[in-house]
């Protein structure tokens, strides 16, 4: 399958452009290794073969997109974000990848033609985006038939809405382009009501702890939002405490564990 011409430039909101351009130097190793797991269970479920044409939307500085280009025939790592971009060619570089190329463009209005990707990954990023049934549908519209979408995202507990709404407030105090972590039986929803057929979800295990003030520092969160976001930790409600694994670091800090979910769904017919 060759890969199609696109329009490279797609407008994309500002606000998330600028956070994520201001973000975009402190996206390095540490913060892979903080969502690791979860990478390695897509690179495993997607079942690449090298005819494959790959998106990875919202890639950020690259790390999904590159570790899948090995697998496949060519991927294309999209972001809103310049600066990501631009990081990502640097870390594309560095590792001598060939088969990548980056573009512009929101993960709600994707500027590719029907069915031009065999494989759609997503990973850590739809609780930023304006519309994830937009999203989904954009998703479904440029996979071929047979095509597998591949996601990873932080999600909030199913049975218990307080935890989810004290994690999603802490979410947006650090970053306001946050919009909201869903719950599993949402994405089984939205995903169902875009057209995929959900093959697999679960949590990912083995999610290393995060430092708060590292968490603070990938945002470029400071001043009075920092101080907020640490009130919010030192006075987690029990349920938070236990379900993000919340623990006192001495001497000005927390780490934590946010939940993280994985999917894969196809595209039937």
């Amino acid at each position: 399958m060759a890969l199609p011409t696109f329009n490279p430039k797609q407008n994309a909101p500002s606000s998330a452009k600028e956070q994520f351009d201001r973000q975009a130097t402190h996206y390095n190793a540490q913060w892979n290794s903080w969502t690791a797991s979860s990478l390695d269970w897509l690179l495993a479920q997607a079942t690449c073969q090298p005819t494959d044409i790959a998106l990875d939307v919202a890639t950020g500085t690259g790390f999904t997109a590159l570790a899948f280009a090995p697998h496949v025939q060519s991927v294309v790592g999209l972001d809103v974000s310049p600066g990501m971009l631009s990081q990502a060619e640097q870390n594309q570089a560095a590792r001598g990848i060939t088969n990548v190329s980056w573009w512009e463009g929101a993960a709600e209005a994707l500027p590719f033609p029907e069915a031009s990707f065999s494989v759609v990954t997503c990973r850590i990023a739809p609780h930023h985006f304006q519309s994830v049934p937009a999203f989904l549908a954009e998703v479904y519209r440029v996979l071929t038939p047979g095509g597998r979408f591949l996601l990873a995202d932080t999600t909030i507990p199913d049975d218990d809405p307080t935890t989810g709404e004290w994690q999603n407030r802490v979410e947006a105090l650090r970053d306001p382009s946050h919009a909201r972590n869903l719950a599993p039986s949402e994405w089984r929803k939205a995903m169902a009501e875009a057209g995929l057929t959900v093959q697999a979800m679960n949590l990912a295990g083995g999610t290393t702890p995060m430092s708060l003030n590292d968490w603070l520092e990938k945002a470029g969160c400071t001043n009075a939002p920092a101080a907020a976001v640490r009130q919010a930790f030192a006075t987690a409600p029990p349920a938070a405490v236990e379900a993000f694994q919340i623990r006192v670091a001495p001497p000005d800090d927390y780490t934590f564990v946010w939940q993280r979910l994985v999917a894969k769904a196809e595209k039937l017919g």
